[in-house]
């Protein structure tokens, strides 16, 4: 099924673009549109502007928006054709998980619990059983949509009536927005944050699909969704413009908009769309969440880099891509708005952060295996007319999506052993599952990459292949949404396995985002793959950056060369740190050069975080082998007789960082023998 087709007008741009995509590309300059990058042939890409108050103003809406009971963009429980067409796998998996829910009943979530932020600083316990109880009514909904016997109504009505009856359908971790601030929440002072939009997106859909039938349970069901929608959610976000996320007022929250603005404003698109019944309530409502967005895109990198990295890839541009294709369907799909050349270069940013096989560059609050939703690449490749994209997301769904999964094995559900999507995005993948199914796929390796406003770089022995030596780097500033103090940190790949990583980021805490976040280690340069400087290592703050960042790239080489001076604080007393990582294609050796000039003579630290085994030896090598006895070996050479080598082994305790890397990694560290004010260094990864 598919529900974001376009008219003529697309067909030529379409043909446009893939013609852009095939030109022998070095650098995506300021596109991104080519298969390798855009060059200097390409196009320069342009940020557009106001882009969907200018497409949907309110005269266009007032004309075109389709009503509450006229928007139609899936089958409803009736319409049973359609879900009788769902793969009978894919049907008996959630049917499954469904019973198995529905045995296990429904869950008190007490108030001490929520509490738990507030005096220790946990999130995770209150989280998990909220967004339980929430996944738990998501696979009851499809599942009774599948079966269309009535058996889980009974169900589905207790999850309805217990997140209706919650003091919060938010987060405590997000009450910093209540006037009284953390603690308890105030019923009186309703707030908008993540997740109390995505709970109203899930009960609207519930409405949406099962409206006739929760009605045969008891007309009062359909009204309580709508009064608890209106009163906490949706008459603060007509009314009110001081949510930091809406970009109305002075944003004092974060430099920059993040993916609060799509991720937030896609779900209200949704409970508008389906909950309110009121026409010029509903344009006025529409055209305030258009703004919004379009504050967000203002802000965008113009090189349609994606500042928050792959691990927020699917709550930024992919949510702002399902706000804009839902308004486009709402209006009966008469724009070409999803052939703007900028929306697709968002997408093309998770090809370029694209390792290898289930592994991404991993910069800031990321894991290394935090992957897009296949299934919604699938779609958006699709929309945008983007071939290598769309094959792209049609292969990563078969690895970890709902189209991979399989009721013998049970393998594929969500990857990693994840729960059903959001609804709004498990609803296409599920119709769409045998069209998705059959699609090409391609696991794209793309050789180079090049966003110079943000200043990332990435680049592989050569296109299609995942043999051999892969940098990537990102240049940038460290205050970046999510970031870490981590500028000019390199990541190293060998045959699409890891030799020199970013750690990534331990389970959110209270001190995660607050004035104690740079006191974690995970977010320290010191543990990331950087100097540190007598002792000083980078700090936060967009003013701690990296400047003169030169680029090229061609057959034999790609070179990134740049000063991190900057990134660091007056103390640490640099005048220049020149740090340049070149990948020789030929010799399939990647060398990192430091050529530094400082205040004063003090000892220096080269950090290299890894998760092989290491094992020094006196000849200025370091053999690098990984923990599992398989694969090749690497190799780390530098000057034995500038640099003392020290290993330190940091066992992990927190389970997102067991999943990416086992059960401990090492930090080693070339320090300078003595107290030295500049230096010439050079360093070199290869094979053993």
């Amino acid at each position: 099924m598919n529900r974001r087709h376009f008219l003529a007008g697309s067909i030529a741009l379409a043909g446009q673009q893939q013609l852009l995509r095939s030109m022998d590309a070095l650098s995506i300059g300021r596109s991104a549109l080519s298969g390798r990058g855009a060059g200097a042939g390409a196009a320069p890409l342009t940020l557009p502007k106001d882009l969907l108050s200018t497409t949907f103003p309110e005269s266009f809406l007032t004309e075109h928006l389709a009503s509450a009971d006229k928007w139609h963009p899936y089958p409803k429980w009736g319409e049973r054709a359609a879900w009788a067409a769902v793969p009978d796998d894919i049907r008996a998996l959630i049917i499954e998980q469904a019973e198995a829910n529905q045995k296990a009943g429904w869950h008190a979530i007490l108030a001490t619990t929520f509490l738990q932020f507030a005096r220790n600083g946990n999130r995770t316990v209150y989280e998990s059983q909220s967004f339980g109880r929430r996944g738990h009514l998501e696979s009851l909904v499809l599942a009774e949509c599948l079966e269309g016997k009535g058996r889980f109504l009974d169900d589905i009505t207790n999850g309805i009536w217990l997140i209706c009856e919650e003091s919060f359908w938010g987060v405590p971790a997000h009450l910093y927005m209540q006037h009284t601030g953390p603690g308890l929440p105030d019923i009186t002072d309703p707030i908008i944050e993540l997740f109390g939009a995505e709970t109203v997106s899930l009960l609207a859909w519930t409405k949406y699909l099962l409206a006739e039938q929760l009605d045969t349970v008891s007309p009062l069901i359909n009204k309580r969704i709508v009064l608890e929608s209106e009163r906490r959610i949706l008459e603060p976000a007509r009314t009110r413009n001081d949510f930091w996320w809406m970009g109305f007022e002075k944003n004092t929250r974060t430099e920059r908009l993040n993916n609060w603005t799509p991720w937030i404003n896609s779900n209200l698109m949704v409970a508008n769309l389906i909950l309110e019944e009121d026409p010029k309530r509903r344009v006025f409502e529409t055209t305030r969440i258009l703004k919004s967005l379009d504050q967000y895109l203002n802000q965008y990198w113009p090189d349609a880099g994606e500042e928050e990295g792959p691990g927020y890839f699917s709550a930024s541009p992919m949510c702002y891509f399902e706000a804009v294709s839902m308004i486009n369907d709402a209006t009966g799909n008469v724009t070409n708005v999803l052939s703007t050349p900028f929306i697709d270069a968002m997408a093309r940013y998770i090809l370029h952060a694209h390792i290898c096989k289930d592994n991404y560059i991993d910069y800031g609050d990321a894991h290394v295996h935090a992957g897009p939703d296949g299934d919604l690449l699938y779609r958006y490749g699709k929309a945008v007319h983007d071939e290598q994209l769309q094959a792209f997301g049609a292969y990563y769904a078969a690895q970890r999506g709902l189209t991979a999964i399989h009721h013998e094995t049970g393998a594929g559900r969500r990857g990693h052993g994840g729960g059903i999507p959001r609804l709004t995005r498990a609803l296409p993948a599920l119709l769409e599952a045998k069209e998705i199914r059959a699609a090409r796929k391609e696991d794209v390796l793309l050789r180079d990459s090049h966003y110079p406003d943000l200043g990332l770089v990435t680049a592989r022995v050569k296109e299609g292949s995942s043999e051999g030596m892969y940098f990537a780097d990102l240049a940038a500033n460290n205050g970046r949404s999510h970031s870490h103090n981590d500028t000019g940190s390199y990541i190293i790949y060998q045959d699409c396995e890891p030799v020199a990583i970013d750690v990534g980021v331990e389970a959110y805490s209270a001190k995660t985002f607050s004035p104690e976040r740079y006191t974690i280690w995970t977010m320290q340069s010191a543990y990331h793959n950087l100097p540190t400087i007598g002792g000083v290592m980078q700090h936060d703050g967009v003013q701690y950056r990296a400047t003169d960042r030169k680029y090229s790239s061609n057959d034999q080489r790609a070179t990134y060369s740049f000063n991190i001076a900057e990134a660091y604080p007056q103390e640490a007393g640099v005048k220049s740190w020149i740090r340049t990582i070149t990948l020789d294609r030929a010799k399939d050796v990647i060398t990192v050069e430091e050529d530094f000039e400082l205040q004063r003579a003090v000892p220096v630290s080269l950090t290299v975080m890894t998760p092989r085994l290491v094992t020094v030896a006196p000849d200025g090598k370091i053999t690098l082998k990984l923990a599992s006895g398989s694969g090749t070996d690497s190799m780390l050479k530098y000057d034995g007789g500038q640099i003392e080598p020290k290993v330190e082994t940091i066992k992990l305790a927190d389970m997102g960082l067991r999943m990416s890397w086992g059960d401990q990694i090492y930090r080693i560290l070339l320090n300078s023998k003595q107290p030295v004010a500049s230096g010439k260094w050079s360093y070199e990864f290869r094979r053993a």
